[in-house]
């Protein structure tokens, strides 16, 4: 009789979520084409390409999804993905990122799902989340 391991909880749930949001822009026709993009800064890296990514100008503490549009009282929106579980917390260098982005008039969210992200990039673009 084959006994049977109990089924883990998905790890990076940060990720999954954040993958499902970046699924549904691109099969928007109304979001699809638009200036946005995630930026890599997350996840476990060698030393050597750590190193290399810090040269070419990474930095950490960026907003983990950018949009580029422009829309009235803001020059862009960012929003910061953490954990459904509520364990997630920003770092120093994100809450400086942060705080440098709103300074610069970016609008800038916190979100745990794929939905939430949805709804407060639909608002910022003034279109119905439908």
């Amino acid at each position: 009789m084959a006994i049977l391991k109990p089924r883990k909880r998905p790890q990076y749930l940060e990720a999954i979520e954040q993958r499902l949001f970046i699924k549904r822009l691109r099969l928007d026709p109304r979001t699809k084409d638009l200036p946005w993009c995630s930026v890599p800064n997350g996840g476990k890296r060698s030393p050597r390409e750590a190193a290399l990514l810090k040269a070419e100008g990474v930095q950490a503490g960026v907003p983990d999804w950018l949009c580029f549009v422009r829309t009235p009282g803001y020059s862009g929106l960012a929003i910061e993905f953490k954990s459904p579980t509520g364990k997630g917390r920003l770092s120093e260098s994100q809450e400086a990122w942060h705080e440098k982005l709103r300074h610069e008039y970016w609008d800038v969210r916190i979100c745990t799902t794929a939905e939430e992200a949805w709804q407060i990039t639909m608002e910022y673009l003034f279109l119905s989340s439908v």
